[in-house]
């Protein structure tokens, strides 16, 4: 081996997530931390483990018999390879294990292109293509390489961590789910972990089964929850497969704050204690709470705030009380939004107040009425002005709590309301508070089940809301 592989630690990490889960994942093959700690023994033995679970098909007749793991994956990630070549019906396992030794190893020196590699500007060793990189992006970007042109240059190292990268991954329906992230200190463990579920399912039989709903965006909930220290970055979810019949690359990200935050669902007691009602809260007819709390974790941030304000409002219809889990919510509601939404602090006090107000006007009255007529004001398609316009009058004229102000909607809430880039989230932040505050107060609706069906239809609304 020379140039590249001869250096001390041959691998380094580049700009490519691929490249860097399959480095990580590289370095878990031989219990190794951090990819550019692997000597080149260490990195040479990865290799070999790697060529050796290939080595393990030739004997295999199709993918779906015992040992055929990673022929089955070779389809989708290495199509037209060595390891599953169109004749391979007829060729012998001495000659299918020929193959694919021959695929696996370091290119001649005579036979370097004399380029850099695309990922690193070492020196590239060869010019890859489809059968051992993923290129396209869809459908529209087909996965192969141009007439006349050879490839993409990479280096031993970076291609040999483009091989690695499936063991980081999960492998499932024709797809690989890879979990990134430039918080190297994440990847390391989340790496291990996949690895790890990667060898196991490679030794076990052959089982198809039909995953969950949103099960991938599960899973980086879960890596996110179980580990130990702060995330310093994003975490992305990286969804591809390089197949002759499906050329996909998708990339999703869960964002700073919201992993964070997530994580700290776990460490700290005040927000674990909430939890679960918060996973209740995201729950679909057909999908469990924690995925679509997953989900909404990746492309609808703002909608997790928005669907447990409508959770509850739900839960009152259908039992005909205020529901006590409602200050228990309260500590993941407002870290949520000054943490992950971005709301100032300072606004979150205002709207926490006016909902003092609020809840003192509407506490006057037990018929459930009036609290559904403020929810409803605050829906898309209500009139939240007017309502306030209306209850100004009515603050002024019934008695008021002794210390509470005569105005009730001062300028700087009415421009949180209706001026702000977020209204309608600091809206839906409002409802809780105020439902929140009405609960500490020990207010309960009191009417027939028609007006208590009425708040259902409110929640209905405000679900509806989310989903638009």
């Amino acid at each position: 081996m020379t140039d590249v592989l001869d250096r001390e630690h041959p691998v380094v990490l580049t700009a490519s997530p691929l490249q860097r889960v399959g480095a990580f994942a590289l370095a878990a093959l031989v219990k190794v931390a951090h990819p550019e700690e692997l000597t080149a023994e260490q990195f040479t033995a990865a290799v070999d483990k790697m060529t050796g679970h290939l080595l393990v098909t030739a004997d295999v007749a199709k993918a779906a018999d015992a040992g055929g793991f990673w022929l089955s994956a070779s389809y989708m990630l290495w199509p037209n390879s060595k390891i599953n070549p169109t004749a391979r019906g007829k060729q012998s396992p001495a000659e299918r294990q020929k193959l694919i030794e021959q695929w696996r190893k370091v290119p001649d020196r005579a036979d370097w292109p004399g380029v850099p590699c695309a990922y690193c500007d070492r020196p590239a060793c060869k010019w890859f293509g489809k059968v051992d990189i993923p290129l396209g992006a869809s459908s529209e970007h087909r996965n192969t390489t141009a007439p006349g042109h050879g490839g993409t240059p990479l280096c031993y190292p970076c291609v040999a961590s483009l091989w690695a990268f499936p063991y980081g991954a999960h492998l499932s329906g024709g797809r690989a789910a890879v979990i990134h992230s430039w918080d190297d200190a994440f990847l390391g463990p989340v790496t291990r972990m996949a690895v790890q579920r990667t060898l196991a399912a490679a030794q076990a039989p052959v089982a198809k089964t039909k995953p969950g709903p949103y099960a991938r965006e599960l899973a980086v909930l879960g890596a996110v929850r179980a580990y130990g220290q702060r995330v310093h970055s994003g975490v992305e979810l990286i969804v591809l497969s390089n197949s002759n019949k499906e050329q996909l690359l998708q990339t999703q990200e869960m964002s700073q704050p919201i992993a964070e935050w997530l994580r700290s669902t776990t460490t700290r007691t005040d927000r674990r204690a909430g939890y679960q009602a918060l996973v209740a809260a995201q729950a679909a007819k057909a999908v469990p709470g924690e995925a679509f709390l997953a989900k909404r974790a990746f492309g609808d941030p703002a909608g997790i705030l928005h669907r447990t304000a409508a959770y509850l409002l739900d839960r009152v219809s259908a039992t005909g009380v205020l529901q006590a889990e409602t200050a228990g919510l309260a500590p993941l509601v407002y870290s949520y939004c000054i943490e992950v939404l971005n709301m100032d602090e300072k606004d979150v006090v205002r709207l926490r107040d006016l909902a003092g107000r609020l809840a003192a006007l509407l506490g006057q009255d037990s018929r459930p009425g009036p609290f559904g007529g403020f929810v409803r004001a605050n829906a898309k398609g209500g009139d939240l002005y007017g309502w306030f316009r209306s209850q100004s009058v009515q603050w002024l004229l019934k008695t008021r709590p002794a210390g509470m102000p005569r105005t009730l909607l001062p300028v700087q809430d009415y421009r949180l309301l209706f001026d702000d880039e977020r209204a309608w989230s600091h809206r839906r932040l409002l409802v809780f508070a105020v439902m929140e505050a009405l609960v500490e107060a020990g207010w309960q609706p009191k009417g027939s089940a028609e007006e208590l069906e009425d708040i259902a239809d409110v929640a209905a609304n405000l679900a509806d809301d989310d989903k638009n």
